[in-house]
């Protein structure tokens, strides 16, 4: 057993290693950087773009570095230092805003855990001591069926259901008295914020 839990750890570095390496090539992937998104929407506002600022920001927060140099940079502040980076949308460090939303993802990974063993054991129950009778049928059938559906198209699926038939958002943790301009002349409600931000 110990050797087992042992080959699990070792195997789990390069596995790490790995989708750390997949994630950061899929941020890297769309054209652009931070700085070419804050010249444009500068562009866009009507101010000046100054070569020099450009410039030096590059050089901050270094995108004129080859990839694997910024790929090294950031695992290693990961690692090391516990740096996420700053986040440039919430300017914030990324730790923080990851520990702000942990709490209601543990809650809703623990609750759905609770969902699941609370729904599932009575109904392994009931079909051991009820084999090939007509609910063990019934039930191995919608357990193919829950299996046989992507998780996300069932999730839309009752999202959709619960939102007009029974006229209840369960679109997650959102206020709903924020409003915004829409720039087009009416306030519209928006799901605006995540629960527990101000």
């Amino acid at each position: 057993m110990l050797r087992y839990i042992i080959m699990r750890i070792i195997y789990m570095v390069p596995t790490l290693f790995g989708i750390s390496v997949i994630a950061f090539i899929i941020i890297q992937l769309p054209p652009g950087d931070y700085v070419t998104s804050l010249i444009a929407s500068m562009s866009d506002s009507g101010q000046a773009v100054d070569p020099a600022e450009v410039a030096r920001l590059r050089a901050i927060y270094g995108f004129d570095d080859p990839a694997y140099v910024q790929y090294f940079k950031w695992i290693s502040g990961i690692l090391l230092h516990g740096d996420f980076g700053q986040s440039f949308e919430w300017q914030r460090p990324v730790s923080e805003l990851i520990w702000e939303r942990m709490g209601s993802t543990l809650a809703v990974s623990v609750a759905s855990l609770l969902f699941v063993w609370a729904v599932s054991l009575p109904i392994g129950i009931y079909s051991a001591v009820k084999r090939h009778s007509l609910g063990d049928h019934v039930f191995t059938f919608f357990g193919f069926l829950g299996l046989a559906i992507p998780n996300f198209i069932l999730a839309l699926t009752l999202m959709y259901f619960s939102y007009k038939v029974m006229g209840q958002s369960v679109g997650g943790c959102f206020r709903l008295n924020m409003r915004m301009w829409n720039g087009h002349g009416a306030n519209s409600p928006i799901f605006w914020r995540i629960c527990g931000s101000r």
